[in-house]
């Protein structure tokens, strides 16, 4: 029987605030590993009793340090569950160059290595305003900042507190670290370059090329961009194409955001396509514009090639949400052809399912951020703006995040709607049978719709819980071991310390 392909296995490294939070999760989604937090794993053991775990409830216990021998123990454990098959990204450890030698005795045993470690490089000047500003959702890991990464809570001029600091998916409480002060990370940094940093030059010597250092004193994107560029050698998944599909009002305006957050890929929309390329000129761009001043309709020819633009650019590297397109079975033929030409296919279509009596209600009342595509409702997902009482209006109707007025679509009318769910259903509809495709009951509260949406989205290795079974390493194609999707590991279990 083949052996199975070498795990990815990789190490981030960076001062308290160089980024790991924030790009870890982006890690994680474009490699499809979990990222693994020494606490965390820590915590597991402990509260599933495992005989490792009760060891080290027993040291605590007593007052003692958990030994670094006991430390690489969890980690042995952990990593021998189904979601680390491919691999793993290791956060806050190895911390010395001793627990680096311990952890490359661990790997040699299952004929691993580590294959890259990514050293985020921040002057530590930079560092007291990021540390001081961040706020973490101790659940999942996600890092905000109240001036460089706020969250969508945070009002222009209002003060930073556990009311105004809310996660964007969950909209629990963000905290603040005990230990994110100017004080503490002083002693932090110290300790970093004292004991960490020698770490870098033992994967050198150890492993010729496996370290890059990476500038991330600069944009997110920009620091995100030079990451991927050192991980794509190592992914091995297809990247994550996926439609969403529903009738006006399902729900695609509401959900499409976190979704494209959750995978760290972008949702776009074949109107906003169509007018970037118009406004940049594009070749195809010019062309569309000939065919609309003219009063022509744009042909799916045309559309196809804007979207073959479009997905060329750097933030589609890891996939991308198709929103609006295709509508139709004979587009859908096309986006397939197009598809095929790079040796890629849809992978997932998810489908909002809504009985047309509950929509006009939904569309009546729906008002839109036209920059960013978020969508608000009068009546179940009003604006903060919004007063109780007061009649919607462009003065009252405002965007949560920049503050600017929100607009109704001509076409979110009654008579308008009718003539739109006819159109879903002769030729939307039929693009289903097409694809496989996941309905999600979207007729309820948007909490509920979330957490089925988030269930589709999770590797089919961890439904049910944070990893489903210990793997053998001789586990075959031909095994009845369940097949993980190339989605996202769940945000839930990227809980990795800055």
């Amino acid at each position: 029987m083949a052996s199975p392909p070498p795990r990815t296995i990789l190490i981030l490294f960076g001062p308290p605030g160089a980024g790991k939070g924030t790009h870890a999760p982006k890690i994680v989604a474009r490699l499809g590993i979990p990222q693994l937090s020494t606490g965390d794993m820590l915590r597991a053991a402990v509260a599933e009793g495992t005989p490792t775990g009760k060891q080290a409830q027993e040291v605590m216990k007593s007052g003692g340090l958990v030994s670094d021998e006991l430390v690489v123990n969890i980690i042995k454990d952990r990593i021998g569950f189904l979601d680390c098959k491919k691999g793993f990204i290791l956060d806050g450890f190895p911390r010395t160059v001793a627990q680096a030698s311990m952890l490359d005795a661990l790997l040699r045993e299952t004929g691993d290595k580590v294959r890259l470690v990514i050293e985020l490089s921040i002057p530590d000047s930079v560092l007291t305003e990021r540390i001081c500003g961040r706020w973490i959702h101790k659940g999942s890991g996600r890092s905000y900042h109240v001036k460089f990464a706020p969250p969508l809570s945070l009002k222009t001029g209002s003060v930073a507190s556990p009311e105004t600091m809310l996660d964007d998916l969950t909209h629990e409480p963000l905290m603040q670290r005990a230990d994110d002060t100017e004080e503490a990370l002083k002693k932090r940094l110290l300790s970093y370059h004292s004991e960490t940093v020698p770490i870098l030059g033992h994967y050198k010597k150890s492993s010729s090329g496996c370290v890059k250092r990476v500038e991330a004193n600069q944009s997110s994107d920009d620091v995100w961009y030079k990451i991927e560029d050192e991980i794509l050698p190592l992914a091995t998944s297809p990247r994550n194409i996926m439609i969403l599909v529903g009738p006006p009002g399902a729900g695609k305006g509401t959900h499409g955001p976190k979704i494209s957050t959750m995978l760290c890929i972008p949702q776009l929309s074949t109107g906003d396509m169509l007018r970037a390329a118009v406004d940049a000129g594009t070749p195809v761009g010019k062309e569309a514009s000939s065919v609309m001043k003219a009063g022509g309709l744009v042909s799916d020819e045309l559309v196809v090639n804007i979207i073959k633009d479009r997905i060329t650019d750097k933030d589609c590297r890891g996939g991308f949400i198709l929103d609006g397109f295709p509508r139709t079975l004979l587009q859908a033929k096309k986006l397939d052809a197009l598809l095929t030409q790079s040796g890629e296919k849809v992978n997932s279509v998810i489908v909002f399912s809504v009985p047309d009596a509950v929509l006009t209600e939904r569309i009546c009342g729906r008002w839109i951020h036209k920059p960013s595509g978020r969508s608000y409702h009068v009546k179940f997902v009003k604006p903060k703006s919004l007063k109780d009482g007061e009649t919607p209006s462009a003065q009252s109707m405002l965007d949560d995040l920049t503050g600017e007025p929100l607009i109704q679509r001509a076409d979110d009318t009654e008579a308008a709607l009718t003539k739109r769910l006819k159109g879903y259903h002769e030729e939307t509809i039929p693009v289903l049978a097409h694809y496989d495709s996941s309905q999600v009951d979207a007729n309820q509260q948007p909490q509920e719709v979330w957490k089925a949406i988030e269930s589709l989205l999770r590797p089919a290795d961890t439904r049910g819980g944070r990893r489903s079974r210990k793997m053998s390493w001789h586990e075959g194609e031909g095994s009845d071991r369940p097949k993980a999707r190339t989605f996202l590991q769940k945000l839930g279990c990227c809980c990795g310390s800055d």
